[in-house]
């Protein structure tokens, strides 16, 4: 390839490489403009990627949004994502245009000043916190430090998929364990670890299925994991569990070393545009993190109005508000359409719509919603549906009627 380069480059003026993939051009140098292909004279080389790249890229897929939301262009009611239907607080929108002020400068490489709030709102030590954009990057940051190649990594299945990927990025091998009741088996979990385990992805509430682990539950799984396999809990729906023996996973962290909770603004908060999440662990484990995290991670707007968020507890208290109510009516909807459904923890509901799947997308999508297919999960005929704001939880009731009407006889 280097000698047709140099070969190229003495027989013609210009070489272009095309945004095709594995095309090479060639052309003139009278270039009317560069929108202009009239430019291109002849491919003079075409063949497979040469570069030398990380095998296991073959075996994954990238992580793509919602087709029908790629569409859009905006114009859709997404109920697929499970954002915040109320937005963000209006202390944030009151913080974002000062913040801006200061944005030609490099933000906090460790998110000081919001780690110093941070642990005083959970009255931990902020050496125990490290910050990542989003949870995202921090379920990469915890696979980089913890996975191997050949190493084992639990993961309770269906679930988040970002672990599975993260997971054998690294080089880690999957162990499914299968869920009972559309809930995470600790037992069936801990019966899994072999010497080869490294890692243990769990999330409380759980995502896809909204249920949730009890306290009682978890401290006796962590009582009986070996102290030297991490257990990530993933907390993303946190705020949104309200019951009384829902987990203090963060004041188990100072009693479990091998624990690690992580926690979102960009649910409940209202945040997730700005990208912003976080880990509780203990420092030990935290400067492990440090160590592989992109210096600076967080944006500098993300730092100030989460740091405002997290003086709003009114909107936080009606954002939780607002999800329980649509979670009541979806249960009433539901049971009058005898319907099933997944009593749920989190901001989300899974409901089996007893018909073909492709069929109650499509319907949903001719009434301008965007909702998820329980395919994904190995739930054919299930959806799952974010509770949105009085009007999109109606307009998604209308569907429901529909399809239910459809199955009678």
């Amino acid at each position: 390839m280097a000698e047709l380069h140099a070969q190229s480059a003495i027989a013609y003026d210009i070489i272009v490489c095309s945004l095709t993939p594995n095309v090479l051009f060639i052309a003139q140098p009278s270039l009317p403009t560069w929108d202009d292909t009239s430019y291109v004279n002849q491919i003079i080389w075409q063949g497979p990627l040469t570069m030398h790249y990380r095998p296991i890229l073959d075996s994954l897929r990238r992580f793509d949004p919602p087709k029908a939301l790629q569409e859009s262009k905006g114009t859709l009611i997404n109920l697929a994502l499970n954002e915040n239907s109320l937005g963000y607080s209006p202390q944030v929108g009151q913080v974002l245009s000062a913040a801006l002020a200061s944005a030609s400068r490099y933000p906090s490489t460790f998110c000081d000043a919001l780690r110093e709030k941070l642990a005083h709102h959970h009255d931990i030590d902020p050496q125990s916190l490290v910050f990542g954009s989003g949870i995202f990057e921090m379920l990469s940051l915890i696979s980089s430090v913890f996975v191997r190649d050949g190493d084992d990594v639990v993961i309770p299945t269906p679930s988040f998929g970002w672990y599975n990927l993260t997971t054998r990025l690294n080089g880690g091998n999957v162990v499914a364990v299968p869920l009972t009741d559309h809930t995470i088996n600790l037992d069936a979990v801990l019966e899994a670890i072999t010497p080869r385990t490294r890692l243990i992805w769990l999330c409380n509430p759980h995502n896809p299925m909204g249920t949730m682990i009890t306290s009682g539950a978890l401290q006796a799984f962590l009582a009986n994991v070996p102290a030297d396999i991490p257990v990530v809990l993933d907390e993303a729906y946190r705020e949104y569990a309200v019951a009384p023996d829902v987990p203090d996973s963060i004041a188990l962290t100072r009693q479990y070393a091998n624990l690690i909770v992580l926690r979102t603004f960009s649910k409940a908060y209202g945040l997730a545009g700005l990208r912003i999440g976080y880990a509780v662990a203990n420092a030990e484990t935290v400067s492990l993190l440090h160590k592989v995290k992109v210096p600076p991670n967080v944006n500098h707007l993300a730092q100030i109005t989460v740091s405002a968020a997290l003086d709003d507890s009114d909107f936080l208290t009606r954002s939780v508000q607002l999800v329980r109510d649509g979670l009541a009516d979806y249960y009433a909807c539901c049971d009058a359409l005898g319907l099933r459904y997944i009593p749920s923890f989190a901001n989300f509901l899974m409901i089996d719509v007893e018909c073909n799947i492709d069929e109650a997308a499509k319907a949903f999508l001719e009434a301008g919603i965007v909702l998820r297919s329980g395919h994904e999960v190995g739930l054919p005929s299930w959806i799952r549906v974010t509770i949105g704001n009085a009007d999109e939880n109606q307009r998604v009731f209308v569907i429901l009627r529909k399809l239910a009407a459809l199955r009678q006889p």
